[in-house]
């Protein structure tokens, strides 16, 4: 089970809305049609049967929800960002992970189940929200940071990475700026999930090919406060080297493997 079920829903959704003109494209929209739904009828049929090996004394963990502060617009005064994930049941606040699970692929089945949205808001109600991302495979956030003023407007950059609920080491490091009214991307690339640090109170063991597990502890508190300090500790993969140019990181290895980007170049 991969985010392709979420991809598989959208498309599916495309071609119903499609209108055809001939009887030849019409076969063929139909075809794939009957294909999609089969591979959703499967997909729907493995989900359920994993929910099914799920024990019945399972304990909700909440999760780690990031803060950061900055003066993200510009008007000189300072403000929080805070991060929520919410299930799409109830529009209600809910738990990132569970203990007591055998599988990570229950968590997987649980996650998909509850119709997740993850999504950024301020202390400032002039701020507009941040949405990360809807439904599927969706864990909140990996990573969150204030990258500081890079191109100069006088408002602060962040940096944010999704936490997927998936086995693939593969992910997405997105470059933001508050601008006009609303959150943009300046710059995005691609990076290994184990480049960055365990969120609190969860440990990610990965594989050649991706992640094996996921452990999650909720009882030793000093574990948890010293994997937040690393957390905080880290200084992520972005760094500003003069107006609008910043250096990426792609391997934690300093200047042994990076590159400089021009923002005003990727406008």
């Amino acid at each position: 089970m991969t985010r392709e079920l979420t991809i598989l829903f959208l498309a599916l959704t495309v071609f119903l809305s499609c209108n055809v003109s001939t009887r030849k494209t019409q076969d063929k929209k139909t075809s794939s049609i009957d294909t999609l739904q089969q591979d959703i009828s499967e997909s729907t049929n493995a989900l359920e049967e994993i929910l099914k090996t799920i024990p019945e004394n399972i304990k909700p963990n909440f999760g780690y929800r990031f803060i950061i502060s900055g003066d993200f617009d510009g008007d000189g005064k300072k403000e929080k960002l805070i991060e929520h994930f919410v299930s799409g049941l109830d529009n209600k606040e809910t738990n990132k992970f569970y203990e007591g699970l055998s599988d990570y692929d229950q968590l997987v089945a649980l996650t998909i189940k509850k119709e997740p949205y993850s999504f950024v808001v301020s202390d400032n109600k002039l701020i507009d929200t941040l949405h990360i991302s809807s439904g599927g495979q969706l864990l909140g956030l990996s990573y969150l940071k204030n990258e500081g003023d890079i191109d100069g407007d006088g408002g602060d950059e962040i940096s944010y990475v999704v936490n997927w609920a998936d086995w693939s080491n593969l992910n997405t490091w997105r470059l933001m700026s508050y601008k006009n009214g609303k959150w943009i991307e300046l710059y995005s690339f691609d990076i290994w999930d184990w480049q960055l640090p365990d969120l609190p109170s969860t440990f990610n063991q990965y594989g050649w090919f991706g992640l094996e597990d996921k452990l999650v502890n909720t009882t030793d508190d000093k574990i948890s406060k010293e994997q937040e300090k690393e957390l905080l500790a880290f200084k992520g993969l972005v760094k500003k080297v003069g107006t609008n140019k910043i250096q990426i990181i792609y391997n934690n290895c300093g200047d042994l493997d990076t590159t400089i980007i021009d923002l005003k170049q990727k406008k």
